[in-house]
């Protein structure tokens, strides 16, 4: 127990010895039950010793590397809180520049596909922004989907969510195609660094091609999938734009767009399928 003694100050103090400031302050939060406010307003409250231990446990686990995200079981996407799992990619703020991305072709009774949707982040977050939009969800692992139908339940959104390997299933033709896929080099030394290592290899490997091989895969199969003037919507790595417009191109995609993230990164390519509906799309940037 922190030398100050089983007080909120105390728990803090324990936290902020052993981590950075701001994940100190989020775990101590959760693990007492009191909003980030009472940790500097009633520091010197009296907490229980369950809550102390809990919080020990927590910044413990935090010191091993394992992600505060699956020590909280959640994480904040475009203004929603999702539930996530170890089962699940942990979302990111770069994804957040897929969604606009996506938005901005999204027209209110657009069909829309989420590819490979994890936890449910990027379809929720269409859902929520175009909710007259139809929005389908997919992804080859059943504990992911049944984390995305959780998510939707709870936020009240409108996502149809179902087991699919890819286009596996699908019927009809959606406007929009959006995915998050896997794009990391089997091979990269990264996935033993940091969060990485203790996120699904399967959200994660992309093929020992650059990382490429489930992207051209995607890119070679979605015009089956996606109506003459529909919109395909990928995030790639920040070294990976110019040969996912590549695939873009060689496939037959036209008006094909990169667009960077908040780090000036090249994070997300856009490409449309044939002449635009403009019933269903909305003008490009």
């Amino acid at each position: 127990m922190p030398d100050t003694g089983a007080t909120i100050a105390g728990c803090v103090a324990h936290a902020r010895q052993r981590l950075p400031r701001y994940e100190a302050d989020l775990l101590a939060s959760a693990s007492l039950g009191v909003p980030r406010s009472h940790l500097y307003a009633f520091g010197e409250r009296v907490v229980d010793p369950a809550s102390f231990e809990r919080l020990a446990a927590n910044v413990a686990r935090r010191q091993t590397g394992e992600p505060v995200a699956y020590i909280l079981r959640e994480r904040g996407f475009w203004g929603l809180d999702l539930e996530v799992t170890p089962d699940v990619f942990i979302p990111r703020p770069e994804t957040e520049t897929l969604v606009a991305a996506s938005l901005s072709r999204i027209g209110e009774r657009a069909r829309v596909l989420d590819l490979g949707t994890g936890c449910g982040a990027i379809a929720l977050a269409v859902a929520a922004e175009r909710p007259g939009a139809r929005v389908v969800a997919t992804d080859i692992d059943p504990a992911s989907i049944a984390l995305c139908r959780r998510n939707a339940d709870r936020l009240g959104l409108a996502v149809e969510s179902r087991v699919a390997d890819v286009f596996e299933g699908l019927t009809g033709r959606f406007d929009v195609i959006v995915s998050n896929p896997p794009y990391v080099d089997d091979d990269d030394a990264h996935l033993d660094r940091g969060d990485l290592r203790f996120e699904p290899r399967g959200a994660l490997l992309g093929g020992a091609n650059g990382g490429l091989d489930f992207i051209a895969r995607l890119v070679r199969e979605a015009p089956d999938h996606v109506l003459r003037g529909g919109w395909l919507c990928i995030e790639h790595g920040h070294d990976q734009g110019a040969p996912v417009a590549g695939l873009f191109a060689s496939r037959g995609f036209r008006d094909i767009q990169g667009r960077r993230d908040d780090g000036g990164r090249p994070r997300v390519t856009v490409g449309r399928w044939g002449r635009a509906r403009r019933e269903n799309t909305l003008p490009s940037e």
